[in-house]
């Protein structure tokens, strides 16, 4: 049972509701598999603008949004062994799934299912640990569940195949790129000129400009039949370039991190990446990447927790602000909110 009897959050009281209120939060109670989680920072997401400014989805308001947090253990559920009150942790909440405000990243007591919890070494402040959640759950659902790669380890054996990862510097980009080489794979991605050397610190071997009129071509002859593409920007005329890229050397199937139903069109499928649904939850994936990689991972150094977070200070009220700076666009770096001081 929880010990928390009091809470406060960062509510959207109506569809397009703008700035979020801030009041008294939901008391955690948590189910057998769930940790409750004091959260220290929150990172804001796409998705997060998205069900703020247009939810395509049903939701019961007033809700709670965000998904990534950092912070500490406070509660557990009984069928929690992992964990343990007072651990440093991040974490993914599904509330977008589950519909409940109290698994929701935008307060200040945040309940997660255990799966979706990593423990984070001293060596990683809870800043950049707040990073990492959905962009490593949507790069491994990705790379894992529809492309069906080895799963991640410390010590990978080369799989003798490339991938090109589309938008390296993103937040999903930069995950993608350090969990296809700890599968084993070669990592081919885009990037703007300026973060070239921020990808190839990531252990990409080869790296492109997307502005480059001739990047189709320059990305086509690295590589060969049989590589794959992971587009982690989205939108129409990325998904296109990067069908055409995929279309020439062979086909396949192309993940793509934006909305976007289901296609096959001559030798290539595009398939939507849901950071949670079909990939982690009810797969032993979720279990191999949160439970069996990413820690030992991270305090190896052989995973960074990237892109760096730019801190916005000043707890839930500043939750708006934080939305509205990604919406005018960053580039390798992640919207991060301070909730409370850690500790």
């Amino acid at each position: 049972m929880s010990q928390v009897t009091e809470n406060k959050a960062a509510w959207i009281t109506e569809k397009g509701a703008r700035p979020f209120k801030v009041g008294p939060g939901p008391i955690p109670n948590p189910a057998e598999n769930e940790v409750v989680i004091k959260v220290a920072y929150t990172a804001m997401n796409p998705v997060d603008v998205i069900m703020q400014e247009s939810a395509p989805m049903e939701i019961p308001y007033p809700f709670v949004l965000g998904v990534d947090l950092s912070g500490t253990v406070v509660a557990l559920g009984a069928g929690v062994t992992r964990f343990k009150v007072g651990q440093r942790v991040t974490g993914h909440c599904d509330s977008l799934l589950t519909k409940k405000t109290t698994n929701s990243a935008f307060q200040q007591y945040a309940t997660c299912l255990e799966v979706l919890v990593c423990h984070i070494p001293d060596s990683v402040p809870l800043v950049n640990a707040a990073v990492l959640p959905l962009a490593v759950d949507t790069a491994s659902t990705g790379l894992f569940s529809i492309l069906k790669l080895p799963l991640p380890v410390g010590d990978p054996k080369s799989t003798g195949r490339k991938i090109l990862i589309w938008g390296g510097s993103s937040s999903v980009g930069s995950c993608a790129i350090q969990l296809a080489i700890a599968a084993g794979l070669e990592v081919a991605t885009t990037a703007s000129s300026k973060n070239h050397e921020y990808v190839k610190s990531l252990g990409a071997r080869h790296v492109f400009d997307y502005n480059d009129p001739e990047v189709i071509n320059n990305i086509t002859a690295v590589l060969q039949p049989g590589d794959l593409i992971y587009d982690c920007i989205g939108g129409d005329e990325v998904r296109t370039t990067c069908t055409e890229i995929l279309r020439k050397i062979g086909g396949g199937t192309l993940p793509t991190v934006r909305w976007f139903a289901p296609t096959e069109t001559g030798n290539v499928k595009v398939e939507f990446v849901n950071g949670l649904l079909p990939g982690l939850v009810d797969t032993s994936i979720g279990k191999a990447v949160w439970g069996n990689y990413i820690t030992k991972a991270l305090e190896l150094g052989k995973f960074q927790a990237k892109p760096d977070p730019y801190v916005i200070e000043g707890g839930l009220e500043k939750i708006q602000d934080g939305i509205d700076i990604l919406k005018k666009g960053v580039s390798a770096q992640k919207i991060v909110v301070e909730i409370a001081k850690a500790a």
